[in-house]
């Protein structure tokens, strides 16, 4: 019964996206061209194609690019780097006249920095989502159809109902509930599970159910049929992917993408590499000095920064992502990957009882219009200040909430308070922090002090 619910599901999929055109379809099929040998004469037609349509239509049809391209050659050189902050900046510059008034999908995003960062995506642009999370999630072990385990902070943006979650067949888990109740939920529903299981989730939290495992079910062997599970939005450490080898015969791989955007790489199964699968498909990805804009050498760190070929209603060309990365050559192909992402650093809070928990949970304060910047310092280890910089204050009922919601994540006798500022102040680096945490002491850098943060959250559709 179970196989042919999936293979209903799986069907169902793919009859509905013929019926709207075979956008995603077309899409993926492309992507199994591209991505089987990314330099041969075929794929480098594919992609010299899409970042030449691209090109020329922000030129055309985008306010920013007319301006700064104007006349030059269409030689993506010529493009000059952005950021987000350039884009907050001059937002309606960057939206393409052609697309303007049609529905656009819009996605919202607090980035590394703290300000809400909003760009929209086109239909077009959806489905080629779709089609890379299919793709990747398939080079990973998953079959469109079968059981997902979701583990990610479910707020309103993102929050699945019950009967979309049972046809696309997820089960959701909030990050920032993941107790002792939930996590043995969890166990429990794993156990009873007879298909194919997947999971997706944040590293952090599949590094909580190695840890509960270890305290709760030491010699617990798992059954299930675990045939892919993806980490994102942190570093994966070498302890989680030991932790699910031990509890449930499975690899882990790393995912690197952003909400902005989409999957840029990731790293492959059945390999001792640990390196990432570059997505040349969908982008163009450069590898630039840190501190000039020319190409960083093959081996060297460099900042990354991505041209989207399918985001025509706000085409992002040559974007600084805010990530660093290794580009290097694979000695066994031939092809480019990224030999290591040294992601953005996220300290990671503890609730009053001395226990680590996921940063996360500051994405919940977006909720709140009017907020520009935020920013969340723990000072004590029952003492935490919200910065918020606002286009106008909260309500007071809008306050008592949201300390409320805070006090209840950081466990009892949590004392928040809220300040608002006029800015937050910025690193040297020319970037905020999201989260300070100067109640703890460092002497070493260990996988529960620090998670590297890499902006990333998931796109299943």
């Amino acid at each position: 019964m179970t196989k042919t619910l999936e293979h209903i599901r799986k069907s169902a999929f793919w009859v509905l996206d013929a019926l709207q055109g075979g956008g995603v379809r077309k899409h993926f099929n492309e992507l199994k061209i591209v991505q089987a040998n990314p330099n041969s004469t075929k794929s480098l037609e594919i992609r010299t194609k899409n970042l030449n349509k691209v090109l020329e239509h922000a030129v055309k049809t985008v306010p920013f690019y007319s301006k700064e391209v104007n006349g030059a050659d269409l030689n993506i050189k010529n493009f000059p780097i952005i950021d987000k902050q350039l884009i907050r900046d001059n937002f309606e510059s960057f939206r393409s006249s052609s697309f303007k008034d049609k529905h656009n999908h819009e996605v919202r995003t607090s980035g590394s920095t703290g300000n809400p960062f909003i760009l929209y995506h086109d239909k077009n642009k959806r489905d080629r989502n779709t089609a890379d999370t299919l793709f990747f999630a398939k080079r990973a072990g998953f079959e469109l159809g079968t059981k997902l385990y979701y583990l990610r902070l479910w707020d309103k943006q993102y929050q699945k109902n019950k009967l979309l979650s049972f046809v696309q067949n997820i089960s959701t888990y909030s990050v920032d509930e993941l107790d002792d109740i939930r996590l043995e939920m969890l166990v429990k529903e794993l156990l009873k599970d007879t298909g194919s299981v997947n999971i997706l989730a944040y590293s952090s939290a599949l590094d909580t159910i190695c840890s509960y495992l270890d305290k709760n079910h030491p010699k617990q062997k798992f059954r299930c049929r675990m045939d892919s599970v993806i980490a994102m939005a942190e570093a994966l450490t070498p302890d989680v992917k030991e932790g699910f080898k031990k509890y449930f015969n499975a690899q882990v791989v790393s995912r690197y993408s952003n909400s902005e955007n989409g999957i840029f790489a990731q790293q492959g199964i059945n390999t001792t590499k640990d390196s990432f699968e570059i997505n040349w498909a969908s982008y163009h990805i450069e590898i630039l000095d840190l501190n000039e804009d020319r190409p960083a050498k093959y081996g060297e760190v460099g900042r990354v920064v991505i041209t989207d070929y399918f985001n025509y209603a706000m085409p992002i060309i040559r974007y600084d992502t805010g990530d660093v990365a290794i580009m290097d050559v694979d000695q066994d192909n031939g092809n480019l990957v990224l030999s290591k992402i040294d992601g953005r650093k996220m300290d990671m809070f503890t609730n009053t009882k001395g226990e680590y928990i996921s940063s996360h949970i500051i994405h919940h304060v977006l909720q709140y219009d009017g907020i520009e910047q935020f920013q969340f310092i723990e000072e004590l280890n029952n003492e935490y200040v919200i910065k918020l910089k606002m286009t106008r204050p909260l309500g007071s009922t809008e306050e008592d909430e949201l300390v409320r919601i805070y006090s209840e994540y950081f466990g009892h006798g949590a004392k928040v308070t809220i300040e608002y500022v006029d800015h937050i102040p910025l690193l040297p680096s020319g970037k905020r922090k999201l989260v300070i945490n100067n109640a703890i002491q460092k002497p070493a850098r260990t996988k529960k002090d620090i998670i590297e943060e890499t902006d990333t959250m998931d796109l299943v559709s």
